[in-house]
């Protein structure tokens, strides 16, 4: 049981993301030949902080939906933003998703090695208990 392995659990969980297979949902990088579309997702910033009289664990999360077209990655955010909500996931508790935000990259189209798929970058900040 893992941080990593309850946001992926999260991510994965029922059939909210059908635009991406589970095998292409990745923790921390996505190899360049991989199969698109794809979501990569990294865990960063965990702290505690003092609510009431119980501390709560705080992490950030940045989901990447990777795609052949900027409309396709715009499609899997959507799905994503759906799929992020509390729950317990993997014996982990999150008591609360927050989604704070994201940005686009449009694919880039060249010659040779030099074309780059569509992201979006979605993050999220998770309050949880273990």
């Amino acid at each position: 049981m893992s941080l990593e392995s309850a946001v992926r659990a999260m991510l994965t969980a029922g059939t909210t993301i059908n635009l991406v297979p589970d095998a292409r949902i990745t923790h921390g990088y996505r190899l360049q030949d991989t199969a698109l579309p794809a979501i990569t997702f990294e865990v960063a910033q965990y702290t505690v902080e003092g609510i009431g009289s119980s501390p709560i664990s705080r992490c950030d999360i940045e989901v990447r939906c990777v795609a052949e077209a900027t409309v396709d990655a715009l499609a899997i955010a959507a799905q994503v933003r759906s799929a992020c909500v509390a729950g317990t996931y993997d014996g982990i508790v999150f008591s609360a998703v927050i989604d704070t935000g994201g940005s686009a990259d449009a694919a880039t189209t060249a010659d040779g090695d030099e074309s780059l798929p569509a992201e979006y970058a979605q993050t999220f900040t998770i309050y949880y208990t273990e």
